[in-house]
């Protein structure tokens, strides 16, 4: 299993790799319901998917089997049912809470290719996904031709920054006085 974040609200859970697997769009599934769990120190212990779609509740839906994950999957487990696919990153750790959201469920014809939790999500603590995170990129960069007059997130209140990168140089900028969010000038 490998895991990839975004801005700390935006996650994918790769269970095949991707290079080797065609993906199957007329097989994905969105909206499907899903549960974050978190141990006690609000840590993200994993996920747990329902045969449930948002749109419909009532009527039970078939979820994608997972079929071979092809990472190390070091102390996690995942466990399915035909109600329920669950994802634990540390087995040995007991679930304190779970959190509802939906997700899309990426397929290929072996399985599962990832699970995508949406649309922004809580990620909280990283502790027990720490052995599976391969990229993590805290705050994003935007690349702009003018001023931004609001950030993503609502505010527009910045502040102009110079920034040095070794491909292109100095570049001019502004970084959100609200989240941190960085808008370079291209």
């Amino acid at each position: 299993m490998q895991i990839t974040i975004s801005e700390d609200t935006m996650m994918y859970i790769y269970l095949k790799d991707r290079s080797k697997h065609k993906y199957a769009k007329n097989k994905s599934r969105s909206d499907v319901i899903c549960y974050l769990l978190y141990d006690a120190a609000d840590n993200l212990l994993g996920i747990r998917i329902i045969n449930k779609h948002e749109d419909k509740p009532s009527i039970d839906m078939q979820l994608p089997k997972v079929g071979k994950v092809e990472f190390p999957m070091h102390n996690a487990q995942i466990t399915e049912t035909e109600q329920e696919i669950l994802i634990v990153f540390n087995q040995d750790t007991p679930i304190a809470k779970e959190t509802a959201h939906t997700c899309v469920l990426d397929v290929c014809k072996s399985g599962i290719i990832g699970v995508e939790p949406m649309p922004y999500v809580y990620i909280g603590g990283k502790e027990m996904m720490k052995p599976f995170i391969i990229r993590d990129e805290s705050v994003p960069v935007h690349h702009v031709f003018s001023p931004p007059v609001n950030c993503t997130c609502g505010n527009n209140s910045f502040t102009d920054i110079e920034r040095e990168d070794s491909i292109f140089g100095f570049q001019n900028g502004w970084k959100c006085a609200e989240c941190g969010h960085v808008y370079l000038l291209m």
